[in-house]
């Protein structure tokens, strides 16, 4: 029989003992409970007070507080109380697992396997009677709960003329339940068995399921930041993959499930490789390097996507070295482009052209590291970057004559202190590093002056004057790589049916 042991308070707490548990025993357990929280407020860390809170609130019908209460004294109280309170958690997870059961089976189960795992505990620490019957009748409960729920939605499951999904769904459910309870019971042939049935007839309808989605030849159209051309609906082609390899888990040795798979994946490795191609046709009617570097770099993520799922892809390699070719030709272009603009530009611009063209040379040279002329251009570009910037910090140090407020002072040392900054990552040298050193000061000084004004005047710290531009030195190129697409769900599964309303 379930229920809490008998209280034996220690004769240290500063509680009137006999009272309390008569007061237990005649059925005020609630009035018990609240006197040890009365007292667990002057001692919150009272290891036996907290066991006794957590006896008188589980006889009360208070599991929640009990579980509390049970947890701190379990991790503050000595072995052997640990162990008792490990037995009564056992009892309060039954009880909160019971009272869910009509509402939440799912939330029953996962009470109930806790209140198993507690009693284990309790036991392995020493054979106590109460412990062991107690572990024995929840094991069974359990074991029953799990079988009788798993082969409902076995039978449900293999019924016809329902959605596949829906029927994945359940025999998903069934598979689960077997599955925990041929891990309650191992001995237990109905969970074996159904384990078996189950894990076979997901794996077939996964497998079924996943070889229709992937063979789909729907087309769909792009979304807002992909190329305007429609392409296969990749969505529906990884799901279906992606069910293939669930099922391929499941049964790793079916040999038509296997092929399936591999089937599978070269049909999707085909269409990105496909679609790659489209982009690259389309890329060559396009006037702007912006444009040409945004649709080559989706082709470019296409192709890795079919390589991905099969290395030795042939088509997918030859597309992917022409794709990187025209890549780095195109960075090339702009790259030169942006040199040769530099050249009539203020100090200013230079910076800015010359950060972005080397950024260019540098990302072409990755992509063709055989040209030996690119890493030479990067090169030069890098030492004209280094004098521009050299050139710049000086003219943003000076101080300009005439009255300059303290908001345009700030931002012009904060324009030569980034413009340090970049050229100590390009070539380090003590020189910039004192220069650095010096506009932070006076940079420092500028914001404290800054805030004491504003401190004064009862205001924020003010920023940068309007009309007041600041000096900005941009690195990368504003084409930024294509969105990347996220799976949806995660879970221990790869596709996102068999991931639905699982816990993590």
């Amino acid at each position: 029989m379930l229920g809490a042991w008998p209280l034996e308070l220690s004769q240290a707490a500063p509680l009137d003992i006999v009272p309390l548990q008569n007061l237990v025993s005649s059925g005020k357990a609630e009035e018990a409970a609240d006197q040890l929280s009365a007292a667990l407020e002057k001692d919150p860390d009272n290891a036996r007070l907290l066991y006794d809170h957590g006896v008188a609130a589980y006889v009360a019908g208070r599991y929640d507080d009990a579980l509390l209460s049970l947890d701190r004294a379990e991790s503050l109280g000595k072995p052997a109380l640990a162990r008792r309170a490990k037995f009564q958690k056992g009892n309060a997870e039954f009880r909160v697992g019971l009272a869910a059961k009509s509402a939440n089976l799912d939330d029953t189960i996962s009470h109930w396997k806790e209140s198993v795992r507690l009693y284990a505990e309790a036991l392995k620490a020493e054979q106590d009677p109460k412990a062991e019957a107690n572990f024995d009748f929840v094991r069974k409960q359990l074991l029953t709960l799990l079988l009788d729920d798993a082969k409902k939605n076995l039978q449900a499951g293999l019924q016809t003329n329902q959605p596949p999904a829906a029927a994945i769904e359940k025999l998903r459910n069934a598979f689960d339940k077997y599955t925990d309870a041929k891990e309650v019971a191992p001995e237990n042939q109905d969970a074996s068995g159904g384990e078996a049935q189950s894990r076979d007839a997901l794996a077939q309808a996964l497998a079924k399921e996943g070889t229709r989605k992937s063979q789909t030849q729907q087309l769909v159209g792009p979304k807002p930041y992909e190329a305007p051309i429609p392409h296969p609906d990749f969505k529906q082609i990884e799901e279906g993959v992606a069910m293939l390899e669930d099922a391929h888990t499941l049964e790793p040795q079916d040999q038509p499930i296997e092929k399936a798979l591999e089937e599978a994946r070269r049909r999707m490795a085909d269409a990105f490789e496909r679609h790659a191609r489209e982009l690259m046709a389309q890329e060559e009617r396009l006037p702007w390097p912006s444009e040409k570097l945004a649709v080559l770099r989706m082709a470019k993520e296409q192709v890795e996507k079919a390589l991905d799922k099969i290395p030795d892809h042939q088509q997918a390699k030859e597309t992917l070295a022409e794709v990187n070719r025209r890549l780095a030709a195109v960075m090339e272009d702009r790259a030169d482009e942006l040199v040769q603009q530099s050249q009539q530009a203020n100090l200013e611009q230079q910076a800015q052209n010359l950060s972005q063209s080397l950024d260019f040379y540098q990302q072409a040279t990755e992509l063709q590291p055989k040209e030996a002329r690119l890493p030479q251009k990067a090169a030069k570009t890098q030492e004209a970057l280094e004098k521009v910037l050299d050139k710049l910090a000086d003219k943003l140090m000076q101080d300009p004559k005439g009255q300059e407020s303290l908001e345009a002072q700030a931002a012009r040392l904060e324009g030569a202190e980034q413009a340090l900054d970049e050229l100590q990552s390009l070539s380090p040298s003590e020189k910039t590093s004192e220069k650095a050193e010096q506009v932070g000061k006076k940079l420092d000084g500028v914001r404290q002056k800054l805030a004491d004004q504003a401190q004064k005047s009862g205001q924020q710290p003010g920023g940068q004057q309007p009309g007041q531009m600041q000096p900005q030195f941009q690195g990368p190129p504003i084409d930024a790589p294509p969105r990347i697409n996220t799976p949806g769900q995660k879970g221990q599964y790869s596709s996102p049916l068999m991931n639905k309303k699982q816990d993590y």
